[in-house]
């Protein structure tokens, strides 16, 4: 069974998939570094969960990579998620870049 509540550009999609928590599917940048480097790194969001996230980046990041990353809300008055993660599939997609999907324990 597949229910869709539509509220902004944000789509909660809920789904009998043994998944613990709803994904929604976002469109918007996100902004991370790779722990214990200095580089400032981006990607396009494409959806997240109370437990994980997945994004494109031009950027490569190998398994059990682990990443700090930022996903500004757009709202005032609205902090951003910070989140510690740690990659768990990184594939080519088809338009040259690479699509991270990656597990996470959001920062306080």
């Amino acid at each position: 069974m597949l229910t869709q509540f539509i509220k902004g550009h944000i789509m909660l999609t809920v789904t009998d998939n043994n998944r613990a928590f709803a994904r929604m599917d976002v469109d918007c940048g996100v902004r991370f570094k790779i722990v214990g480097a200095n580089e400032l790194c981006q990607g396009n969001l494409h959806n997240l969960s109370a437990e994980g996230v997945s994004f494109q980046t031009d950027k490569v990041l190998a398994n059990d990579t682990e990443i700090f990353l930022e996903v500004s809300s757009g709202g005032r008055g609205t902090p951003p998620l910070l989140a510690n993660a740690k990659v768990v599939r990184c594939c080519e997609a088809l338009n040259g870049n690479f699509e991270v999907a990656c597990t996470m324990k959001i920062s306080a």
